[in-house]
């Protein structure tokens, strides 16, 4: 399991929700990742073989070069097919509407593909940033075209902090307050811009909070403490349900959103 990573322009802070991944696994022609559960969308750049890319619980897939995934209370089921090689990048709300022109609610349950976006990346943009054969110029050609695609779209300012407010732990009641709504008229704005209810979105963020915990070495229970579960069974209940296995078995096998590679940073 090789790659890098590249922490993004400053100028894209607000738009990216961390840093590129390139990623470049080789498995088992059956082995299945798991595409889980976040507050952010995750767009794939795939090489070499389409993204195949299907849900939890259902048969169907999409085989996609460029993809973009919004938000989902479930998780994604990605088929290797003993290969995966691309990039990962997480998008802001602000991200999807100046980047690629639509909000994160169209793509709220389900993946698309890029180009059907209203500001998709083009055949000839994924063909450049696809060329490269080395890390550093993938993420240099698609940072450029991300930098030039920037779009002079604002989005409301009590939106973007009802999002980053929910995202740390903020609750709904509290989060309605500080922005002067209502908790019904905040559920219609956030669910009209990201596609999902407030309720939902802080029970995502909840839910990575505890990942991360867990990923840096804490155990379930401090985890589940820390990130305001009720106690462990809370936690581990919710990791069956977001993340379709438990806190055990993802140990096994890495999620694709938590590949890092610290040692090869580009």
């Amino acid at each position: 399991m090789t790659g890098a990573i590249h922490q993004p322009h400053p100028v894209l802070r607000d738009y990216l929700a961390g840093p590129m991944v390139g990623y470049d696994i080789t498995l088992s022609a059956d082995q299945v990742h798991l595409g889980v559960p976040r507050a952010t969308a995750t767009l794939i750049i795939a090489f070499e073989d389409p993204l195949d890319v299907g849900w939890f619980g259902e048969r169907e897939s999409q085989k996609l070069w460029a993809s973009a995934s919004g938000l989902h209370l479930f998780p994604a089921l990605i088929r290797t097919h003993g290969l995966q090689r691309g990039i990962q990048l997480q998008l802001t709300p602000l991200g999807c509407r100046s980047l690629f022109g639509a909000p994160l609610a169209e793509l709220a349950g389900h993946s698309v593909d890029l180009v059907e976006l209203p500001r998709g990346l083009t055949e000839y943009e994924y063909a450049r940033i696809a060329e490269q054969t080395e890390w550093p110029q993938r993420f240099a050609v698609l940072e450029s075209l991300l930098l030039n695609r920037l779009d002079a779209f604002s989005m409301p300012a009590d939106i973007r902090r009802a999002w980053r407010l929910l995202c740390h732990g903020c609750g709904v009641a509290q989060t309605a307050a500080d922005v002067g709504w209502s908790r019904r008229y905040l559920n219609t704005r956030v669910h009209s811009e990201i596609g999902i209810s407030p309720k939902q979105l802080s029970r995502l963020a909840r839910f990575s909070r505890a990942r991360t915990l867990v990923g840096e070495g804490s155990s379930l229970a401090d985890a589940a403490y820390a990130a305001g579960f009720a106690d462990q069974s809370h936690l581990s209940r919710e990791w069956h349900v977001l993340a379709g296995q438990s806190p055990t078995k993802e140990q096994e096998f890495p999620f694709l959103q938590d590949l890092q590679y610290p040692d090869t940073a580009a």
